[in-house]
């Protein structure tokens, strides 16, 4: 096993030791007439063919650093600075450090014709100007977002640059949003924003810059001068019919010098989620990428499945959302964050469903569900945070209330009613120190939760009454360290940490008659010590880091080893394109909610029960990743392959008892082999007007899972195609166009079973006949096509008139679903099964609504 390692790893040092060493050009350059500092000038250098190695910028005192290869043997050193001649030489690497002087020379200014790049690029940021990209119609500054070359914003509001989600989203340098961006995204209005930023790799502790490589993005939102040091903000109120609509909101901002701070209320009955602006779509990294954060799964579930359709179609709703987000500048580098968020739900659900087991000694199964649910949800944060470049430090508190109820009438297959109510109270402390002293790295992190979640389901029928009661409790305590030496190419780690957690959970079900133990106390005490070393290389084009996590697990009275080697490396090609691959194994020890022995009915009709298998699982992976940026032609583009086997020793069992299904393991060993490939375009044109994109993607897994006890070998493929089209084409006409080709099919026991195609369009023609006037019409487009030779149409039209009153007032009137539909079918699959669903989707709705800007 140590010689194949050592045979594995020599190549990637051999690459790093034969690209990676670097030498420095360092000199001054100084005014030939005065012998003074000539600061600001531009020094670039090439090799003997004339291809540019690299360039920078002379510093106030006119003094320079600059590296190259060391295999280079001659250099051709180009200087410019404005007022003086440029110069170019020739230099051998030995006569380090060299004396520029430049002579001065009058710069003669012709007439010139100057086009703007619609992407100004300075140094690893990329600027993108709100006036070039945003358009009359925009409501608020996330709809500029979607039109961004290179960024993509998904449906539910997680952005994206280049195809990896940012780790940061910032208003004027400020992150006091906690991750929940999407309350700034969708109340900003894009006249109060100058520009949007994105910092590439962006590393936003400044203790680990230049030290912990990361290939996520952050972006900032730039504030015009006028809406800084004082409130802004927007005001809206609406109301419609069919039925009775109502949608009324008011948003609120000031971003200051000491002070920063965003208030929200919302309340709407119109189709919108609260949800869309509460989620975090950012999360601190307190501990290694080997953390997991949630070890056991939901108890009792009653939420419906949702249709592939925008939820505002589907959601007959009446929802409120309230929140105050606030940042201080409490003294010297040192803030304090709070933010407390609420938000109601109430829904209506009326779907059916038909689901094939594609097996015949398995009878279908069909249900109509008409169901009400409430849910509210209070989140809580406070921080104290400072971030310096030797020292970083964060003190966060979460408390996180949630209360669920669901109450629905079934008929069917079965003819019942179900009734749950579940609840849950989370406290988390966490806390992170990095502290940098010298060539020395120091990190200290800690969290510690308490969750507490009593829940309940009761299922009635005519002659039959079940009854689930589950009450958990949870603590979980984690505390590591890390200390690192660096130089200037070499960062080595040693990180160790200690991870327990106490799950208690009381079980208590009646009404069920099956043959394994329902009741009852579970108590499992968890505990990981683990160790890992690391160590990274950096150089002008490398990168290069190796960890070898181990760890030793104590579940109940079983004991594992386990081991996670991973390797990364990422070359930077040119300035405009890099390439990087993983190498990644793990050997693990059986998930914790395996070892949940007793039955847990999840709705009336499925079962769960745990099944320890004490052995260990294997993951293996292979990633290779390609992204290519070019601001100046606003042209983006990313490719990524990965390949994963895995090994378990157990297998997904599946048991028919009577109308329920029990879900619950077998211990066999089973390989499953994944491939996954996706890709991603974008293009601006026209300086901004117009941006096309396009989105692919391939994946295909081959496994086994087991239904009744015996073994059924399945392979899934799932492809898709997304190209889309969005911009001005002349000053009074706009359109936005996307398209989403979608192809699954399913093989069980290596014979083709079911497949079925999707194709999903929107398109969108805005008409401004004038500065105060735009008209809208737009629709949707869905067609799903089964092998059955079934097929599913579905269009949705739209209209709305805008008529801007004043500067801050606007007035407007939007009518959704003008044909009326009602109803609308779509399929998927699920564990050796295909779910036809119909979902009842929103009327026809008009809706008129008066914006008043702060």
């Amino acid at each position: 096993m140590r010689k194949v390692l050592i045979m594995l790893l020599l190549p990637l040092f051999s690459l790093t030791a034969l690209y990676g060493q670097t030498e420095k050009l360092c000199g001054i350059i100084l005014d030939e007439t005065d012998g003074m500092p000539v600061s600001k000038a531009t020094v670039r250098l090439t090799d003997v063919q004339g291809r540019i190695l690299n360039y920078t910028f002379a510093a106030e005192d006119g003094s320079f650093t600059i590296k190259y290869d060391h295999s280079q043997t001659e250099l051709t050193v180009h200087v410019q600075s404005m007022g003086y001649r440029s110069q170019n030489f020739v230099l051998k690497p030995s006569m380090s450090p060299v004396t520029i002087r430049l002579q001065a020379e009058p710069t003669r200014l012709r007439d010139v014709i100057v086009k703007a790049p619609d992407i100004e690029q300075r140094s690893d940021t990329l600027v993108y100007y709100t006036s070039k990209y945003a358009r009359k119609q925009d409501r608020n500054i996330g709809d500029v977002l979607k039109r961004l070359p290179g960024i993509e914003v998904e449906d539910n509001g997680t952005i994206k640059y280049n195809g990896e989600p940012i780790n940061k989203f910032y208003i004027n340098g400020s992150d006091f949003a906690d991750g929940r961006y999407n309350l700034a995204t969708e109340n900003i209005s894009p006249s109060d924003v100058a520009s949007v930023e994105v910092m590439e790799n962006h590393q936003p502790i400044r203790v680990l810059q230049g030290l912990d490589f990361s290939q996520q993005a952050g972006l900032n939102i730039k504030l015009r001068e006028e809406a800084r040091q004082r409130w802004v903000g927007i005001a809206n109120g609406g109301i419609g019919a069919a039925p009775l609509l109502y949608d009324a909101s008011l948003f609120a901002m000031r971003i200051a010098g000491k002070w920063q701070n965003m208030e929200s209320v919302r309340v709407n009955d119109t189709g919108w989620n609260p949800a869309s602006q509460s989620t975090r779509h950012t999360e601190d990294q307190v501990f290694g990428s080997s953390y997991q954060n949630d070890m056991w799964q939901d108890g009792i579930s009653l939420t419906p499945a949702s249709a592939p359709l925008d939820e505002r179609r589907t959601r007959d709703n009446l929802s409120v959302l309230a929140n105050t987000t606030n940042s201080w500048h409490v003294g010297e580098d040192y803030d304090v964050k709070l933010n407390v968020t609420y938000s109601g739900d109430r829904l209506d659900y009326n779907t059916g469903y038909r689901t094939d087991y594609l097996d015949s000694n398995i009878p279908s199964f069909t249900q109509l569900n008409t169901m009400r649910t409430h849910s509210n949800t209070v989140n809580g944060q406070w921080a104290l945070q400072t971030n310096r470049p030797t020292l970083y430090f964060k003190e966060n508190l979460y408390i996180d209330a949630d209360w669920y109820r669901a109450l629905s009438q079934i008929d069917g297959t079965s003819s019942l009613a179900q009734q749950a109510e579940t609840s849950s109270l989370a406290i988390t402390n966490n806390l992170q120190m990095l502290k940098r002293i010298g060539k020395r790295l120091l990190t200290v992190s800690s969290r510690n939760r308490y969750i507490r979640a009593p829940q309940w389901l009761n299922v009635r029928a005519t002659e039959t009454e079940k009854t689930q009661q589950l009450l958990s409790n949870d603590f979980r305590t984690v505390t590591e360290l890390r200390y690192g030496w660096i130089s200037d190419k070499w960062n080595i780690y040693a990180r160790g940490g200690v991870d327990y957690n106490l799950h208690c959970l009381e079980t208590n079900l009646t009404g069920v008659n099956i043959d394994y133990p329902i009741n009852g106390n579970n108590d499992f005490s968890l505990l990981n010590i683990y160790l890992s070393p690391e160590t990274s290389y950096q150089s002008i084009r490398w990168l290069l880091t190796i960890s070898a996590p181990v760890s030793y697990r104590r579940y109940v009275t079983d004991n594992y080893l386990s081991v996670t080697p991973t390797i990364f490396t990422r070359y930077q090609l040119n300035a405009k394109t890099d390439l990087s691959a993983q190498l990644k194994y793990a050997l693990l020890p059986t998930e914790p909610s395996q070892y949940i022995g007793h039955v847990i009915m999840s709705d009336y009709r499925n079962l769960y029960a745990g099944y320890p298998v004490r052995s260990y699982a294997q993951e293996r992976s292979a990633t290779v990743a390609a992204r290519y940026r070019n601001p100046i032609s606003s042209f983006f583009a990313n490719l990524s392959a990965r390949y994963e086997w895995d090994y378990n020793p157990s297998i997904a069992n599946q048991l028919f008892i009577g109308d329920q299904v029990l879900s619950t393991y077998a211990p066999a060993g089973n390989d499953a082999h994944q491939i996954q490939v996706y890709g991603g375009l974008s293009k601006g044109l026209r300086s901004g007007r117009i941006v096309l994109g396009a989105d692919v993607g391939y994946m295909q897994l081959h496994t086994t899972t087991m239904r009744q006890n015996v073994q059924s070998p399945y392979t899934i493929r799932y492809c898709y195609v997304r190209p889309s089209m969005k911009g001005n084409f002349t000053r009074w006409l706009s359109s936005d166009y996307s398209l989403s080709y979608t192809y699954n099919t399913m093989n069980i026991n290596n014979a083709e079973r079911s497949t079925y195609h999707i194709l999903k369009q929107n398109l969108t023609f805005t008409f401004i006949p004038g500065s105060n006037w735009q008209i809208a019409v737009g629709g949707e487009h869905y067609y799903t096509r089964f092998d059955s030779g079934d097929r599913t149409h579905l269009l949705l039209l739209d209209a709305s008139v805008r008529w801007r009153i004043s500067k801050k007032i606007e007035w407007s009137v939007m009518a959704t679903n003008l044909l009326n539909e009602k109803k609308f079918n779509y399929m998927v699959y699920g564990l050796l099964n295909q779910t036809k669903y119909t979902y009842d989707i929103r009327g026809c709705n008009v809706l008129f609504n008066i914006q008043i800007q702060l």
